[in-house]
C-alpha cells in the first residue's frame, strides 16, 4: 500500500499534542475518528434507545468481525467476539478438557502473566504444564523443541511479548506442535494492529486478542480464533448463550407432538463461543479503527514505528539503558534497564514523556502511528 502522511496521522490522535507519549502497549489513544464514532452511538442510546434496537447496530458488529478477520487473514466464520484475552484463552481451555485429558501444554516465560496464572491454577488441579524460561529475553527454540513431545495437546505462545516486544516464531512452533499432533494458540494482544498476522501461513489454530492496545480501541471487547475444523469438536462450547420455544400450551395453540415441550436449536460456527450481546460500544469503535488501520496498512504501520525503534536503540544504551529486546525485532515495543526506576520516572513525568515501567526496573516503549522523532528527541532529551 502507499506509505500514508504521518505527520497527518499524528493529528488524529489529540494525546500526541498533550505528551510524548510511549505506553501505547499498556493503552493506546483513541483516534478523532473513532471518538466520533462513540460519540454517534451514544448521542442514538441517549435520545433513541429502544426500537428498532435490533437490527439497527448488528451491521456494526458483523462489520467489525469482518474486518478483524481481513486483518489477520481469517474467515469471518472463524472470529467470535470476546471480552478479553485472558478470558478467551481460559474458555479455549475449558473447551479443549477432553482433549488435553492425559498430555501437556507447553508455553514459555515471555507469556502475558495473568494467563501463565491461568496455566498455574490448572496445574494445581492436574494439568501438566511446561513453562519453558527465555534465553537472552527470546525464546529458547531448542528448549521448546525438548519440551514439545508425543504428548503435547497444546502449545501456547505471545506472538509479541509484553515484556519486551519480542516477535515469536510462531510458524516454527506451530510446525513443532503440528508434528507432535498437538495444536498452536497465539496470545496475538501485543501483536495485532502492529505486525503482520496471517494465521493460515503462520499455523496458527486458535487466537485472540483485545482491541484496546495496538486495535485503538476500547476495553472489554476483544475477539477470538477457532480454525473453522475445531469448533465444536476439539474446542467445545462452554458457557452457552440462546433460545428457547415452548411446545405447550398457554405459549402455542397447536402444540406439535413431534417435538420436545421445550424445543431449541443448538448454535454452531463462531457463535457458540459468545454469550450474549458484545459490546456495542466496541464493536463501533473497532469498526471505525480496523478500518482505519486498514488504511493506513499493517506494513507501513510497522515500518514507521520501527524507525523510531531503531533510533531508540541507538541512542539509549548510550545513555546508560541497556536493551533487553532483540535490535532487529520486528514490534513496535523495546524495553531497555533502568538502573534508578524511580529517577528515571521522575525524569520522563516532569518532561511530558510518558513512559511504562514494568518488571522493577525495565523501562517499556512503544511508539505508535502518531509518534515522530521529536518524541524521541524529548525522551532522550529527557534521560540525558
Amino acid at each position: 500500500m502507499p506509505r500514508p502522511d504521518f505527520s497527518s496521522v499524528r493529528t488524529d490522535f489529540p494525546r500526541a499534542s498533550t505528551a510524548a507519549y510511549f505506553d501505547n502497549a499498556s493503552s493506546h489513544p483513541l483516534s478523532v475518528h473513532s471518538a466520533a464514532a462513540l460519540h454517534r452511538y451514544v448521542d442514538w442510546v441517549t435520545h433513541d434507545v429502544g426500537d428498532p434496537w435490533w437490527p439497527a447496530w448488528a451491521g456494526s458488529r458483523d462489520d467489525s468481525k469482518t474486518l478483524f478477520a481481513q486483518l489477520i487473514n481469517a474467515d469471518p466464520a472463524e472470529i467470535s467476539h470476546a471480552r478479553s484475552t485472558v478470558e478467551s484463552e481460559s474458555n479455549v481451555l475449558n473447551g479443549m478438557a477432553h482433549h488435553l485429558a492425559g498430555g501437556n501444554v507447553v508455553t514459555n516465560d515471555l507469556s502475558f502473566s495473568a494467563n501463565l496464572y491461568n496455566y498455574k491454577m490448572r496445574e494445581q488441579a492436574g494439568l501438566d504444564v511446561r513453562v519453558v524460561p527465555h534465553r537472552d529475553w527470546q525464546i529458547d527454540m531448542n528448549a521448546m523443541e525438548q519440551a514439545i513431545d508425543a504428548d503435547t495437546r497444546l502449545v501456547s505462545v505471545a506472538l509479541v511479548s509484553n515484556v519486551n516486544g519480542f516477535v515469536a516464531d510462531v510458524t516454527a512452533l506451530s510446525a513443532l506442535a503440528h508434528a507432535r499432533g498437538a495444536y498452536l494458540f497465539a496470545d496475538i494482544m501485543q501483536a495485532a494492529g502492529a505486525v503482520p498476522i496471517d494465521v493460515r501461513a503462520q499455523g496458527i489454530d486458535m487466537a485472540a486478542c483485545s482491541t484496546f492496545k495496538w486495535l485503538m480501541g476500547v476495553k472489554g471487547f476483544g475477539y477470538l480464533y477457532v480454525r473453522a475444523d475445531l469448533q465444536g469438536t476439539v474446542v467445545r462450547p462452554t458457557q452457552h448463550s440462546g433460545g428457547v420455544s415452548f411446545n405447550s400450551e398457554p405459549w402455542t395453540d397447536a402444540p406439535d407432538p413431534t417435538r420436545p415441550q421445550v424445543d431449541f436449536r443448538q448454535t454452531k460456527g463462531p457463535g457458540q463461543y459468545e454469550v450474549s450481546y458484545p459490546s456495542y460500544e466496541g464493536a463501533i469503535c473497532a469498526q471505525e479503527s480496523l478500518a482505519y488501520i486498514l488504511r493506513l496498512g499493517i506494513d507501513n504501520i510497522r515500518d514507521h514505528a520501527r524507525k523510531l525503534t531503531d533510533r531508540l536503540h541507538d541512542e539509549l544504551p548510550r545513555l546508560g539503558y541497556p536493551s533487553i529486546t532483540p535490535r532487529d525485532n520486528d514490534s513496535p515495543i523495546a524495553a531497555f534497564v533502568a538502573a534508578d526506576p524511580a529517577d528515571t520516572m521522575a525524569r520522563t513525568v516532569a518532561a511530558g514523556v510518558h513512559v511504562a515501567m514494568r518488571f522493577g526496573n525495565k523501562m517499556r516503549l512503544a511508539p505508535s502511528v502518531y509518534n515522530n522523532q521529536e518524541d524521541v528527541d524529548r525522551l532522550l532529551a529527557a534521560l540525558s
